[in-house]
């Protein structure tokens, strides 16, 4: 018999008697000895199925047909369900068979049978064996504030709503607080309708939780008049897809029984005049952005819920890389219990090594549910299909549409989407407020601003949807056009707000950035436009230090030849620009930089705007200054302040540049001149404008500069005072290039050579954690060269190969900057270790490097080491002349410091 049959048959008969069992099927009630037999809901399925073709053999297939429509699901969880359909007849009459198993084609009802019309019932007052007693949940965690809050709601009149999303973990909230909150002699109820199909059997299950009769014409009157007589408190579990039959008998129960204790759950609010709301979000877990130990991070639940689940117990003492692992993964999930319990039982069963790569391709994998859990619970998928299923087609169609955003949105920008899927705005509105009600898209307000999400999960569910649908490609096109226009907008704000303004606005672009652009260049979708979405997008990139992604973007756009041809002049330029930027900051500098700031400059002038064309000669310089040709730099600069008539008085950030290179090229006192005039201008400004047309933070990097050449002049304490506001300051405005060059350029070096090795090692590990953070080359390699020479100043030999190592990196990658300056050090090292023959291979290999006669700073020491290195070999007049050319160096250019290291130097060697 087919599964048509068998709802025809269950029209015909009102009620089935096996035994001393009465299954009435309307009611969804089995009954024994006429008392009511708690069954689960796929159970009861699965008897009423078996019951109508009693003698027959079902196939599997018509069972999963019958008990789950639209799923796919295991086998195992018809044999389960069964499992425990048997056990539950056999507690009850155990002398008897009910169900049989036909190996290889099903199952079968071979108990007699005889069709049954129960007597109307009387009207007896249930005890409370009668009741449905809530099934058994876990011990909480995290939630002590919502059981404080929807206990103290219970004692107000009306009844309470926990609504949440799927996996929030509602039952167990519900079943847990009113365990808590049990009166003396108070029973609890629990009328479970999440396996009703049709609301007409929302009364019967209702009714048979409290064990009143289905043969009262008026069963909810038997409801109403056992809680006005007893102490009961009633968990009305999954409303949502019976919502309107449900808040219709909890509305009509609330108001003739005030008193009445009861707990409904459900994906949305019932809207009803009695009803008090609680929403239940996930449970708290660390931000990613917020640097808290592995121990801190143990505190918050979802991650002890986490690890219980994986590992056994919260006292097994996980790795700190587990910990951090588990914290992207339950922030990936949005702290959703249920989420979070798939999830570590996924992970239970791998290698702690693997976890980070347990969801990098999506939640396929998040199908480990406890197996005696309702299907809903036993994977992701499932657990959102039980809320999609239950949507209108417009919310259906607007929950794929808003797919196509990668983080946060506005109601602007779900606007635009509207008519990609077929929507009018009124709709669309109602639409989009509707799936907020039914926790599928999350709502806050940031400001004045309020702003849409939704969790990842949800997202990757909702774009499997979108993947099949008319809508998806205008949606993506749409979605694509409009982060373009935020973009340009942007772009426009972006020299009128300071830098912490704009990016707290504009920082979580980015992920729809690359969304956008991945499409745009996709076969399918429109290179024009991705080259518009590339140049409108610089800003942000560069505003965020993300240079190596930028320069993928840009190359990206740069071999769409045809997409290039309608890019203005200025596109061009600013394309050009952020490309050349991109290559100077690369881990390896791009050997064809030098070309791409010279096409730069090109398009610079060819656009006509002054701004870029300042930005390229200020962009040019530093690359030069980079790979070691500092005068040349300057040249470049005066020569187009001339040709311009430029005062770089009115352009501070090249006139910091300017006074930065200067130091290199050894003259200090103008560099202190230019620096302090910008500091008394400029160095005291609270925010930053435009901050990435020069990379660095204006204050920022006066501060570094300042602190620079006056360590070099000989005042060290205000040098160390200045560094440490600079980098004070990046921190705060949290931005890594303003950062590292904070501590590459200034606070390391300083602390090193001054001799303050514990600061000295706190600096290193910041540079190093900046260099992970940011792939720029002079970063890593000044990072590891001075890991390298505090090993060394320790005593430890093994510091030298690091010392050398990462000037040959540095050379590797083209960053010729500063590197005498480190074969100085590390001859020094050599010098205090007695290799003075490696000392003076290092000091000869500085006769070699292309900029030497260009970077000056540091001649005053170069000529000091070598007269050292004559001293070690026992030659004290050669070292003594060397040690002139020092001071004549150091006093020529101003460099207190260098003079005082020479004399102290001297005065060893005459000591001798």
């Amino acid at each position: 018999m087919s599964n048509a049959g068998g709802s025809q048959t269950l029209l015909k008969q009102t009620a089935y008697k096996f035994g001393n069992f009465r299954l009435i099927p309307e009611a969804q009630a089995l009954l024994y000895n006429g008392q009511p037999v708690g069954l689960g809901g796929r159970g009861f399925d699965i008897l009423t199925l078996l019951v109508t073709r009693a003698g027959e053999v079902v196939s599997k297939a018509d069972l999963f047909a019958h008990v789950w429509p639209d799923y796919i699901v295991h086998d195992h969880n018809l044999k389960v369900n069964v499992g425990n359909l048997r056990r539950s007849l056999a507690e009850l009459d155990p002398a008897t068979e009910y169900i049989a198993t036909i190996p290889g084609r099903g199952y079968k009802f071979v108990a007699a049978l005889e069709s049954d019309h129960p007597a109307p019932a009387r009207q007896v007052a249930p005890t409370k064996s009668h009741h449905i007693a809530p099934p058994r949940v876990r011990q909480l965690l995290g939630r002590d504030d919502a059981i404080r809050q929807i206990s103290e709601k219970l004692d107000q009149p009306g009844y309470v709503t926990i609504v949440g999303p799927g996996g929030a973990g509602k039952t167990s909230l519900a079943v847990t607080v009113a365990q808590q909150s049990c009166l003396a002699g108070e029973a609890i109820a629990f009328a479970d309708l999440s396996a009703l199909s049709d609301p007409r059997f929302v009364v019967p299950a209702i009714a048979s939780a409290l064990g009143v009769s289905l043969g009262f014409d008026d069963p909810i009157a038997g409801v109403i008049d056992v809680l006005r007589g007893n102490p009961l408190l009633l968990i009305i579990d999954n409303c949502e897809h019976v919502i309107a039959m449900a808040a219709t008998i909890v509305e009509r129960i609330s108001a003739d029984v005030p008193s009445a204790r009861i707990i409904a759950t459900s994906r949305e609010p019932l809207r009803t005049r009695h009803e008090q709301i609680h929403f239940l979000s996930g449970l708290a877990y660390p931000h990613q952005t917020t640097a808290l130990s592995p121990m801190d991070a143990l505190q918050f639940p979802a991650i002890q819920l986490f690890i219980s689940k994986a590992c056994g117990s919260v006292d097994a003492a996980p790795s700190g890389d587990y910990v951090r692992s588990v914290v992207s993964i339950c922030t990936r999930l949005d702290g959703l219990a249920l989420a979070i319990e798939l999830a570590a039982g996924t992970a239970s069963v791998l290698a702690p090594s693997a976890l980070d790569d347990l969801f990098r391709d999506g939640f396929d994998t998040m199908n480990r549910g406890a197996r005696d859990a309702p299907l809903r619970h036993q994977s992701l998928e499932a657990t959102l299909d039980w809320s999609y299923r239950l949507l209108p087609d417009r919310e259906a169609v607007l929950l794929g549409l808003l797919s196509v955003f990668s983080g946060r949105f506005n109601a602007d920008d779900v606007e635009a989407l509207y008519s990609a899927g077929a929507l009018e705005p009124m709709t669309g509105r109602d639409a989009l407020s509707q799936l907020v009600a039914k926790s599928l898209v999350s709502a806050e307000y940031d400001g004045s601003t309020m702003y849409y999400r939704l969790a990842e999960s949800t997202g990757t569910y909702a774009a499997r949807r979108l993947l099949g649908s008319p809508y998806r490609e205008n949606a993506r096109r749409q979605f694509a056009v409009r982060t373009r226009d935020k973009l340009q907008i942007a772009e426009r704000e972006w020299s009128s707000q300071t830098s912490r303004e704009w990016l707290g606005k504009y920082r979580r672009q980015i992920d729809d950035v690359r969304a956008a652009i991945g499409w745009a260049f996709d076969p399918a979708g429109d290179a024009a436009l991705g080259v518009e979405l590339v140049v409108a997008a610089l800003p942000l990139w560069q505003e965020l230090s993300a240079f190596r992604e930028m320069l993928e973007a840009i190359d990206l756009a740069s071999s769409n030849s045809t997409a290039l041809v309608g890019l203005a002049p200025l596109g061009r330029t600013k394309l050009s620009t952020a490309r050349a930027w991109a290559m100077t900051l690369a881990r390896h500098m791009h050997p064809q930089t030098d070309d791409a700031w010279r096409e730069s400059i090109f398009h610079a002038n060819g656009s006509r705007d002054a701004e870029f064309q300042m930005r390229a000669v200020c962009g040019q310089a530093v690359f030069l200054a980079y790979s070691g040709r500092p005068r040349t730099a300057l040249r470049s600069m005066n020569d187009f302040a001339v040709a311009k008539g430029l005062d770089w008085a009115t352009a501070p950030d090249g006139k910091r540049l300017l006074a930065h290179i200067q130091i290199y090229a050894g003259e200090l006192n103008s560099a202190s001149a230019h620096l302090e005039a910008l500091m008394n201008d400029w160095g005291h400004v609270k925010e930053g404008y435009g901050l990435s047309r020069f990379q660095v933070d204006l204050p920022a990097g006066i501060r570094l500069s300042l602190a620079l050449v006056s360590w070099l002049q000989g005042d060290s304490d205000r040098a160390s005072d200045l560094a440490s506001r600079a980098i004070d300051r990046a921190v705060d405005l949290d931005h890594m290039i303003s950062l590292g060059n904070a501590v590459s350029l200034a606070a390391l070096p300083i602390a090193f050579v001054d001799g303050n090795l514990e600061t000295a090692s706190q600096l290193q590990l910041q540079l190093a954690d900046v260099s992970r953070r940011e792939s720029v080359g002079i970063y890593e390699g000044t990072a590891t060269f001075f890991a390298g020479a505090i090993q060394s100043a320790r005593g430890d030999k093994a510091g030298f190969t690091l010392m050398q190592d990462s000037i040959t990196g540095l050379l590797r990658g083209s960053w010729r900057a500063r590197v005498p300056f480190y074969r100085s050090l590390l001859a020094e090292a050599y010098i205090a270790a007695g290799e003075m023959q490696l000392a003076e291979n290092s000091l000869r290999a500085v006769l070699g490097e292309i900029g030497i006669r260009e970077e000056r700073w540091w001649h005053p020491d170069l000529w000091r080491v070598a007269g050292m290195i004559e001293a070690g070999h026992a030659r004290p007049h050669q070292a003594m002349r060397y040690f002139q050319k020092s001071l004549d160096s150091a006093v020529a250019m101003g460099a207190g410091a260098a003079t005082k290291r020479t004399r102290l130097a001297m005065a060893a060697v005459d000591r001798r």
